[in-house]
């Protein structure tokens, strides 16, 4: 698999595979379920970033607490005040 272009079925097989639920993937990634879901049903293309995050992650160069780390430390620096 490429990580420049992901199928909904490979998507889903790598969302699968590291026991990430869909809110999980959807606050990763930074989009709604809505989202989420559009890349699952096919409806729009799976971001390349997307695809390079997930397929690294998958792969093991990059772990997913390390992601999640990020993700929380952006969410909290959001929300701070200033």
């Amino acid at each position: 698999m490429k990580a420049t272009h992901m199928t909904p079925t490979d998507f889903s097989s790598l969302i699968a595979r590291n026991d990430l639920t869909k809110d999980d993937v959807a606050t990763i990634c930074g989009v709604s379920l809505k989202t989420l879901y559009s890349w699952l049903n096919g409806q729009h293309a799976i971001p390349r970033s997307v695809a390079i995050l997930l397929t690294a992650v998958d792969s093991g160069t990059v772990s997913l607490d390390w992601v999640v780390g990020q993700v929380e430390t952006e969410m909290r620096d959001e929300t701070a005040v200033i």
